[in-house]
């Protein structure tokens, strides 16, 4: 039997007496060629879409390090200087403001510490204030994301307010430390503006370059001159090397100070005793419910946000709640712009009578001025329970990146 193609379709013909048998085979085998075509058609756009989708724009929060470490210290402060027109000075004012904030984080498969702290120092003609507040943690992961976790916290204001509490519980969850692929994106992207990559590089590429720059041991020529070298197997250069521009703009991201970038959630519920020492000493067991968030968007923004409840146990109507919510971003021209919005509930937590609510917005505008020292323009807003209005302020800040 011999196969033919027909001008109508594909049909059959058997000896010399096919004439009969090839017309009805030929009518009965139109149908089926189409419907082969159409599955042709159907296969090649299932193929299309499943390679488009390998090529798929790679996340910053899809880089998993086997170790993630962050050390973050950061100081702020600023003064100001208000003196009237009269002789006896009883306008003269002045207010100086000392900020810091550090996070630390180490996790590995197994094991976690973290450490979380903000203190801040006001001054004025009428006195001064200070704030301290932190957290440190130990987390060991029973699997993959379910870890115990023992907690020490303090929580503390000059003659207002000092206590202290240990807990310890489970939770679910992990953060990791995304720094090294946030900053790789951004060098493609810096030497594509440059002309020096003549496309974006694979994104098993882009994942061997944040390994390069996520590794512990090598020093940083080390990883530089690894860096280069995968870049230039990437065959998208658009010549043999770098040249000197896109050498300096590599070598200037990875200089940036800045904050790092984290990725990841957790869920925890503790169990342990506060000891409030001021204003009125009183020991109470106490229940702890936390949840924290994490997000990189883009290589050169952050969101976190987390939220709290501390329930005393015998007492479950006295709590304390806070929930803060940060936007940070790294603009062109060296600038980073941050938002931040924070809510204190007090319900008969501190003082057995009274409840308060606070609630604070502030935002500001930083550049670095020299080395590590940034500049900062700083607004504030906040209200608290009983307050008439709501009070705004505006500050020129000098900080540090340690």
């Amino acid at each position: 039997m011999l196969v033919r193609e027909s001008g109508r379709g594909f049909g059959l013909t058997k000896g010399r007496s096919g004439g009969t048998l090839e017309s009805i085979l030929d009518v009965k085998t139109r149908p089926m060629s189409k419907y082969t075509i159409l599955l042709v058609t159907l296969l090649v756009i299932g193929l299309s879409a499943a390679a488009r989708a390998q090529q798929r724009i790679l996340s910053v929060c899809d880089y998993e390090p086997p170790e993630s470490r962050i050390s973050d210290l950061g100081l702020q402060g600023s003064f100001s200087w208000f003196d009237g027109p009269f002789a006896d000075d009883r306008n003269r004012a002045f207010a100086a403001t000392l900020t810091s904030d550090y996070n630390g984080l180490y996790s590995s498969n197994s094991y976690a510490q973290r450490l979380d702290a903000h203190a801040e120092f006001r001054a004025n003609t009428g006195g001064w204030t200070a704030d301290l507040e932190g957290a440190g943690s130990l987390l060991s992961f029973l699997n993959e994301d379910v870890f115990a976790v023992g907690v020490f916290g303090i929580d503390a204001s000059n003659d207002v307010r000092l206590e202290v509490d240990l807990t310890g519980g489970v939770g679910t969850g992990r953060f990791r430390d995304v720094t090294p692929l946030a900053q790789a994106i951004r060098i493609q992207n810096a030497l594509l503006d440059l002309g020096e990559l003549l496309a974006p590089v694979s994104n098993a590429a882009l994942l061997d370059l944040a390994r390069i720059l996520g590794e512990v041991g090598p020093t940083a020529d080390k990883r530089f001159v690894a860096l280069v070298e995968r870049l230039e197997e990437t065959e998208l250069l658009r010549s043999e090397g770098l040249d000197v521009r896109g050498l300096l703009e590599i070598d200037r991201i990875l200089a940036e100070p800045g904050i790092s970038r984290l990725c990841g959630s957790d869920a925890q519920i503790r169990l342990g005793a506060t000891a409030m020492l001021i204003p009125e000493l009183r020991i109470s067991a106490t229940g702890i419910l936390l949840g924290r968030y994490a997000l990189v968007p883009d290589p050169v923004s952050q969101v976190e946000a987390s939220a709290q409840a501390k329930i005393r146990v015998a007492e479950p109507d006295q709590m304390s709640i806070t929930g803060d919510l940060s936007y940070v971003r790294r603009l062109p021209d060296g600038w980073t712009a941050r938002a931040a919005y924070r809510l204190d509930i007090d319900r008969m937590w501190t003082t057995s009578d009274a409840t308060t609510i606070m609630h604070g917005l502030s935002s500001s505008l930083t550049t670095q001025v020299l080395g590590s020292v940034g500049l900062s323009l700083v607004a504030n807003a906040e209200h608290r329970t009983g307050d008439e209005e709501i009070t705004f302020s505006l500050g020129v800040h000098l900080e540090a990146d340690l």
